[in-house]
């Protein structure tokens, strides 16, 4: 007759919880991490449909554009056609120019990136005002200062400007208020910053993982982690 070792039996016991308590973190992380790769990053592209601007006339003498959407074709160099510049308003001084952009839908924008000059006759924009709208009016606005670009390299880093997250926005306007410039002012390229939404698939996992604890709590385990609801003891000091 085989002698069964009590030891023994709660040893293996325990085991076997360890294995399918890792089995299943190992699996639900997994799950996690798949999803969360698939999210789309802060930042993806938006649809421009629209460029206009009251710029009475653009100065092309040094390769500006006469089309204000040149400041949204992906081109931040200084090359010929990729910028836009205006003259001030001689006496009156410097002229405020509004560029306004149109978005294919509405977005949470929470970020602007802009493309200067390349400092080398000192054109850049200097203060200037973002107002957000939708198809009603206002939603908000956003001021700030950006930096006098001294660099002459043709393609500098944009300035990043970030801000507390303007939701449904279908319209900006980019009211430029100030330049560095005497003669003329210069920018090059924008970009707007759109909070990114969860996936479909991250949706569901947390959906899962939400329907996975109310079983649990249906079943009265009070316990919503990964790990089987009871830990064998092993009853050895």
């Amino acid at each position: 007759m085989r002698i069964q070792n009590p030891i023994h039996n709660e040893v293996f016991a325990y085991w076997q919880w360890a294995i399918r308590a890792g089995t299943r973190c190992l699996l639900a992380g997994a799950v996690v991490a798949t999803f969360a790769a698939m999210a789309p990053s802060t930042g993806f592209a938006l649809t421009i449909i629209s460029v206009t601007s009251d710029v009475p006339v653009f100065d092309t003498s040094v390769g500006g554009s006469t089309n204000p959407a040149v400041t949204v074709d992906g081109n931040t160099s200084s090359d010929v056609g990729s910028f836009v510049e205006w003259a001030n308003d001689g006496a009156a001084g410097f002229l405020i120019a509004t560029f306004t952009y149109q978005f294919d839908a509405a977005y949470d924008i929470n970020a602007f990136e802009l493309w200067n000059d390349r400092g080398q006759i000192d054109t850049g924009i200097s203060n200037f005002e973002l107002v957000f709208r939708d198809s009603i009016g206002l939603i908000g606005s956003f001021t700030d200062t950006a930096v006098q670009p001294v660099t002459t390299s043709a393609t500098p880093q944009g300035e990043v400007f970030a801000f507390a997250a303007v939701p449904g926005v279908e319209f900006v306007d980019l009211r430029v208020l100030g330049s560095y410039g005497v003669v003329t002012n210069q920018f090059r390229e924008v970009r707007f910053n759109v909070v990114p939404e969860p996936t479909t698939g991250l949706l569901l996992a947390l959906g899962l993982a939400g329907m996975g604890v109310e079983g649990r709590r249906r079943r009265g385990i009070g316990h919503t982690s990964c790990l089987p609801a009871q830990r064998p003891s092993l009853g050895v000091m």
